[in-house]
């Protein structure tokens, strides 16, 4: 496994290179501002923002339903988890202006896989 994060580190700056670079900002909830799991979503205020760089994929998705099979298109982030130790549920993404939400993390031998939507 070790050998796996040694290619991951030499690997990731270069597929950033084809893909120009790109980075996104980690919106987070200080932590001075507890919320109730219960409370509505509007108390929660998200004032931490963190520059990270990554990798960004949009793939499609087969969604079946009853008799109905549609693609959707699905977006994926990947973080490196030297840049950042924690992915949360609540953390806020926003990459070329648009504002995202997590729906899956993984950390896959150090790298975080993120899943998101836009909100």
């Amino acid at each position: 496994m070790a050998n796996i994060r040694k290619i991951l580190e030499k690997v990731y700056p270069k597929l950033r290179s084809l893909e120009e670079n790109p980075t996104l900002v980690l919106i987070r909830m200080s932590q001075t501002h507890a919320s109730s799991p219960f409370g509505p979503a509007a108390n929660e205020t998200y004032d931490e923002e963190i520059h990270l760089t990554c990798i960004y994929s949009e793939q499609p998705e087969l969604i079946t339903s009853a008799a109905n099979i549609t693609t959707q298109q699905q977006m994926y982030f990947y973080l490196m988890s030297k840049e950042i130790e924690l992915v949360s549920m609540k953390d806020r993404f926003v990459f070329r202006d648009r504002r995202y939400r997590p729906v899956e993390i993984q950390d896959l031998f150090g790298m975080w896989k993120i899943r998101v939507v836009k909100e």
